[in-house]
C-alpha cells in the first residue's frame, strides 16, 4: 500500500492537539515519529513496539485518525490482524472522507477474508467504501475483484476488474478475469471492451487473437457490422498477411454499401492469397459500382472455375444470374439470351426465368415475351416481376392485341421498371430514376409504386425538393397509401416542413401498418417533435423491438432519453447505435464523447486525478509503494 510522505502526514493530522496533551511532558509527535521508525512499513523491525507508542499517542489524543490508522497496520505487522480491525475501523469512523483509512480497512479485511472466508462479505462492503474515496486506485480494485469472485458476485467482479483494466490497461490479467465475468454474465459490451484491450498492445498472446477473432463473428451475428469491422482490423494489425482477414473486412464493407473501401480491401486480399469467393465479391463490388463491364470480364472468368463449389453464396447459378444481369444492365439483351436459355435447362429458377422475360421484352419479341411471362407467372406467382406482370389485364397476353399500342406501352413498362429496380437493387440511382420516368411514360398502370420508385431514386440523390414534389403527385393518385404516407411525413420532418401535416400521414399510416419498425420510428419522432417526449420514448422503444438493427431508431430514442433527463440511457441507445454502420456515425459518435464528458463532470469526485490520466501516465497517487500489498503487474 502506498504512503503519504511520513512527516507531512503526521503534521497535518496533529495540528490541533488539545492544551492538555500539550501540558505533558510527552509530545505526541516526536511519539509518532519513533513509533513510525519502529514499524517495518518505515524500515524498523519493532512492531510490537510501535504499538506501544501508538497507544500512548492515543491516549494524548483520542480523535486522532492518523494514530489510529498507524496502531492498525502496527498491529498488524505482527502478525493479529482481528486485533487490528478494531483501531482501523475506528480511524475510518474518526475521518470517514480518508483514502488512506478506507484503503487500509478494505485491504485488511481482504487480507482477513482470504484467511478465512467468513470474513469476505464485510471485506466486500470495506473495498466498495475505499473504492468510492479511491476511484483510480487499482489495487483496492483489484481486491474487490478477488473477493467479489469467491462471493460469486459476477457483478461486482465485472466491473471491478475493468476498472483495474481502465486504470492499468497493461495489467492483461484483469482484462482476462473481466471476460470472464463478462461470458458468465453475457454481457456484450464488456466482453467487446475486454477483447479489445487485450488485442491493443504490440504483441497480444495469441489466445488472445484467437478470443478477439470469437468475438468478430458473435459481432456479425448480432448485426453490430460496426464493431466486427474494428475488431478485423484490430486482428489485421497484427496479422497483416492473413487474406482472411480483410476479406472479412471487404464483406462487411459490401453489406454496409461502401464498394469503393469493399474495393480497396478485396483487392489486398487477392494480393494475398487468390481465391475464387474472393474474385466473386470483387465483382459484386464492381457491379454496386457501375463498373460493368468489368464486372463482366470476372464473371466469364470465373464461372468455368465454380462447378464444383458447395459455398452457395459463390455458387455458379448465382454467377449465372449476376452475369446475366451484367449484360442486361448494359443494354446487351441480345448477348444475355443465349446464356439465359442454356442455362436455363440446366437450373430453372425464378432469377433465370425474370432475367429471360426481361431480355424477349429488351428485344421487343413480343410473342417470345409472352410466352416467357405466362410461364414465370404459373411457375413463380410470388416472384415479384411476375407478380407485376399478372397484374397487367389479361387481353394483352391474347395473340392479336400485340400490335396495338397499348398493350406494347404495358409491357415496355413492366420491362423499364425490372430494370429501374435493377439499377436501384446496385445503387444506380441515376439510371433508377431515367428509367422509373421511362416507365411512367410507357403506360398509366402502376402510377402510385412508380412515383415511389422515383421519389426514393430523387431522394437518394440528395434531391429532396424533388422528391417531395413526386410524393405530393403520388398523394393525389392513392392518398391511402401507407408507404406513401410514411415516406412523406417523414420527409416533412426531415426538411422543417408541417408538424400537423407530417403527423396527421404517419399516424394514418401506424394505424395502417403498426408492426412495422420504420413507421412506428416515424412515429416516435414526430411525438419528440411535438414535446411529447414520454409518448415518443414509448414509441421509439417499440420501434426498436421492430426493428433492433436500425441505428437510426436508437439515435432517436437517445434524443428523447436527453429530454427526459436520462443521459446515462440515451448513452447506452447512442453505443448501440455506433455498433452499426450508417452514413452519420462520426457525428453520432463526436455527440456521445462530449455527453459522457457531461455525465463524468457531474458525477467527478473533488478529489483525485481523473482515471483517463493515471491509466496514460502509468501512476497512482503520490503515496510510496508497499511491496506487502502485491505486485498487479
Amino acid at each position: 500500500m502506498r504512503r503519504s510522505a511520513l512527516l507531512s502526514s503526521i503534521l497535518l493530522s496533529l495540528t490541533a492537539i488539545p492544551a492538555v496533551a500539550q501540558a505533558t511532558q510527552e509530545d505526541p509527535r516526536a511519539l509518532m515519529l519513533q513509533a513510525r521508525a519502529k514499524q517495518r512499513r518505515g524500515g524498523g523491525d519493532d512492531p510490537q513496539g510501535a504499538v506501544q507508542i501508538y497507544k500512548r499517542v492515543i491516549a494524548l489524543v483520542p480523535q486522532s485518525s492518523e494514530a489510529h490508522l498507524r496502531l492498525s497496520e502496527s498491529i498488524e505487522e505482527t502478525g493479529d490482524m482481528d486485533g487490528a480491525l478494531v483501531p482501523a475501523r475506528k480511524a475510518l469512523s474518526l475521518d470517514p472522507k480518508s483514502p488512506e483509512a478506507a484503503a487500509h480497512l478494505g485491504l485488511l479485511q481482504y487480507r482477513r477474508g482470504m484467511a478465512a472466508s467468513p470474513a469476505l462479505p464485510e471485506a466486500r462492503v470495506d473495498l466498495q467504501k475505499a473504492t468510492e474515496l479511491l476511484p483510480t486506485d487499482p489495487e483496492v480494485w483489484a481486491r474487490l475483484g478477488e473477493v467479489s469472485e469467491l462471493l460469486k458476485d459476477s457483478e461486482l467482479a465485472l466491473r471491478a476488474w475493468l476498472q483495474v483494466g481502465r486504470l492499468r490497461p497493461s495489467i492483461t490479467i484483469a482484462w482476462e478475469r473481466a471476460l470472464i465475468q463478462a461470458k458468465s454474465l453475457d454481457r456484450y459490451d464488456a466482453k467487446r471492451e475486454t477483447s479489445m484491450a487485450m488485442c491493443s498492445g504490440k504483441n497480444p498472446d495469441p489466445r488472445h487473437l484467437r478470443m478477439l477473432d470469437e468475438l468478430s463473428r458473435e459481432q456479425i451475428k448480432l448485426g453490430y457490422l460496426a464493431h466486427a469491422e474494428e475488431s478485423f482490423r484490430l486482428l489485421g494489425r497484427h496479422l497483416p498477411q492473413s487474406a482472411e482477414i480483410w476479406e472479412n473486412v471487404a464483406l462487411i464493407q459490401v453489406r454496409t454499401a461502401r464498394f469503393e473501401e469493399a474495393l480497396i480491401s478485396l483487392e489486398q486480399a487477392e494480393k494475398l492469397k487468390p481465391s475464387e469467393r474472393i474474385s466473386f465479391n470483387l465483382a459484386l463490388a464492381l457491379m454496386n459500382l457501375g463498373r460493368f463491364r468489368e464486372a463482366e470480364d470476372r464473371w466469364k472468368q470465373l464461372l468455368p472455375h465454380l462447378a464444383a463449389s458447395s459455398d452457395e453464396s459463390i455458387s455458379q447459378a448465382n454467377a449465372r444470374i449476376l452475369l446475366g444481369d451484367c449484360l442486361l444492365l448494359q443494354g446487351r439483351a441480345a448477348e444475355a439470351l443465349p446464356h439465359l436459355n442454356a442455362w436455363r435447362a440446366i437450373k430453372d429458377d425464378r432469377e433465370l426465368a425474370t432475367l429471360r422475360a426481361e431480355a424477349l421484352l429488351a428485344m421487343q419479341d413480343w410473342k417470345g415475351a409472352r410466352s416467357a411471362l405466362k410461364e414465370g407467372i404459373a411457375k413463380y406467382p410470388k416472384a415479384p416481376f411476375f407478380i407485376r406482370a399478372a397484374a397487367i389485364p389479361k387481353e394483352l397476353f391474347d395473340e392479336g392485341f400485340f400490335s396495338k399500342k397499348g398493350p406494347r406501352g404495358a409491357l415496355q413498362q413492366l420491362y423499364f421498371e425490372g430494370q429501374a429496380n435493377a439499377f436501384a437493387e446496385f445503387r444506380q440511382w441515376d439510371r433508377c430514376l431515367d428509367y422509373a420516368q421511362k416507365a411512367r411514360a410507357a403506360s398509366k398502370q402502376r402510377e402510385i409504386e412508380l412515383l415511389l420508385l422515383q421519389s426514393n431514386a430523387l431522394d437518394q440523390l440528395g434531391r429532396a425538393e424533388e422528391a417531395m414534389k413526386v410524393l405530393r403527385e403520388a398523394q393525389k393518385v392513392d392518398p391511402t397509401n401507407s408507404t406513401l404516407q410514411n415516406n412523406l411525413g417523414y420527409l416533412l420532418l426531415d426538411k422543417g416542413g408541417d408538424l400537423n401535416e407530417a403527423s396527421g400521414l404517419i399516424e394514418a399510416a401506424v394505424k395502417q401498418d403498426p408492426q412495422n419498425g420504420s413507421v412506428m420510428d416515424s412515429w416516435g419522432w414526430v411525438l419528440f417533435k411535438q414535446g411529447k417526449f414520454e409518448a415518443s420514448e414509448k414509441a421509439l422503444r417499440k420501434a426498436s423491438e421492430l426493428n433492433p438493427f436500425s441505428p437510426e431508431t436508437r439515435k432517436h430514442l437517445g434524443e428523447a432519453l436527453l429530454k427526459l433527463n436520462r443521459p446515462e440511457e440515451a448513452v447506452e441507445q447512442w453505443e448501440r447505435a455506433l455498433a452499426f454502420v450508417f452514413p452519420d456515425r462520426a457525428a453520432l459518435d463526436k455527440r456521445l464523447t462530449e455527453l459522457r464528458a457531461d455525465i463524468a463532470k457531474r458525477n467527478a469526485l473533488p478529489k483525485g486525478p481523473a482515471p483517463k490520466d493515471a491509466a496514460k501516465s502509468g501512476k497512482g497517487d503520490d503515496k510510496d509503494d508497499d511491496p506487502s500489498e502485491g505486485d498487479f503487474e
